[in-house]
């Protein structure tokens, strides 16, 4: 892990620590859904009593997600991009990545042909062009 990969981990581990409360949490997940042009993020921490919360992280840390893709696929053997990066984080302040290099994001509004196809001209994936799904309707 380069040191500029290292301080982009750790601007989006503390942009998610600060969204959160100050105590009374267990667990909390944020996921960014990314290709090119389009991304999506979402977060989710588990309450004492076992309830669930949504947040958002602050843009420096959205910037750094987006950032951070770039980054990491100048350094991937093949080149190639990850869709989605998950972090988990304790409420300790202990974190970890997890990235999904080989599925497509699930986004709730579907990307148009033309970002898809952006996204595919900047990190080729020719074996996954044919699973985009289709704009509604």
């Amino acid at each position: 892990m380069t040191p500029e990969i290292q301080q982009l981990h750790q601007t989006i581990a503390q942009g998610i620590y600060d969204a959160l409360p100050d105590g009374g949490w267990m667990e909390a997940t944020y996921s960014f859904l990314a290709i090119t042009l389009f991304y999506t993020e979402t977060g989710l921490y588990r309450l004492d009593d076992g309830q669930h919360r949504s947040f958002v992280v602050e843009d420096e840390a959205s910037d750094a997600f987006r950032e951070l893709r770039t980054r990491m696929a100048a350094l991937h053997e093949n080149g190639h991009a990850w869709y989605t990066a998950t972090v988990t984080m304790t409420a300790d302040g202990n974190f970890t990545f997890d990235f999904n290099y080989d599925e497509l994001p699930r986004f709730d509004v579907v990307p148009s042909a033309g970002k898809w196809a952006d996204e595919f001209r900047i990190y080729p994936r020719p074996e996954l062009q044919d699973r985009v799904p289709a704009q509604p309707q």
